[in-house]
């Protein structure tokens, strides 16, 4: 295993690359105001491949410049990554945000990009969810995270989970406290400028969106049009979940991504 800090661009990002040396890399990344470690409960899935896993910009132990952030710097983030590790090709399979930095990472460097994985993730935001997001900014600058904690684990996961706190309840829990505000600041103006709509139908490579019917994130229709927009596209529904859903149902989402890489072999 490999781990720590490496310098990409302009910041040091922190990674974990785990794995036989010579397989295929599955590059992974985690959902806003987590850390590499959303993947804990997933790693059964990837056995055989080497596993790259870090923090986004503004998370975990990565660097946590002054924002605001835009997807095209996270994208580029994660291709300095690559770089510096010598990889050339990953599969990326990305959580919320981080399939929205996969999506853009698919559009900017398409050459580097084997297979597209993306997990209860959307493509564009209605004005009213942007500003849902700036206003959830401005309570965190104004008022601090915990002010915000507990509305977003509301939506993040069902009420079955919060009672029952699974591991990816308390987990999810335990990361966003950590979070800053200025970092909820600077990676949720990201998303607030997200619209890759009109350029899926460009990415070439395998993929596939695993979404939630019910997910107040990521509405039903957005998730079957990606997959409808992106060429060669699965389209599988974990449920019933809220915006976390493989947080909340591992096994399955396990089974799904497994079957999925081995059967691009």
């Amino acid at each position: 295993m490999a781990s720590g800090i490496i310098k990409t661009g302009e910041i040091n990002m922190f990674y974990e690359l785990t794995g036989p040396r010579e397989a295929p890399v599955v590059c992974l990344n985690h959902c806003f105001a987590s850390d590499h470690h959303y993947w804990d409960l997933h790693m059964a899935a990837f056995d055989g491949f080497q596993i790259l896993r870090y923090d986004t910009r503004g998370h975990g132990h990565s660097d946590a410049p002054v924002g605001p952030y835009t997807l095209e710097m996270l994208a580029a983030d994660v291709a300095g990554l690559c770089d510096a590790l010598g990889i050339a090709k990953v599969h990326f399979c990305g959580v919320s945000l981080g399939g929205q930095i996969a999506q853009t990472f698919a559009l900017e460097y398409p050459q580097k990009l084997a297979s597209l994985t993306l997990v209860n993730s959307t493509c564009e935001y209605t004005d009213a969810q942007t500003e849902m997001w700036r206003e959830r900014a401005r309570t965190a600058i104004d008022n601090g995270i915990t002010a915000i904690q507990a509305p977003l684990l509301k939506r993040w996961f069902t009420t079955a989970a919060a009672e029952n706190q699974i591991p990816g309840y308390r987990y999810m829990a335990e990361a966003i406290s950590r979070f800053t505000p200025a970092s909820f600041d600077a990676a949720s103006a990201a998303m607030c400028a997200l619209d890759t709509t009109d350029r899926l139908s460009t990415i070439q490579v395998p993929a596939m969106v695993i979404a939630t019917p019910d997910d107040p994130g990521a509405p039903r229709e957005v998730s079957e049009k990606m997959a409808r927009l992106i060429p060669d596209c699965q389209l599988h529904w974990l449920e019933p979940a809220q915006h976390l859903a493989s947080l909340e149902h591992p096994e399955r989402f396990n089974t799904l991504m497994r079957n999925f890489l081995l059967g691009l072999a």
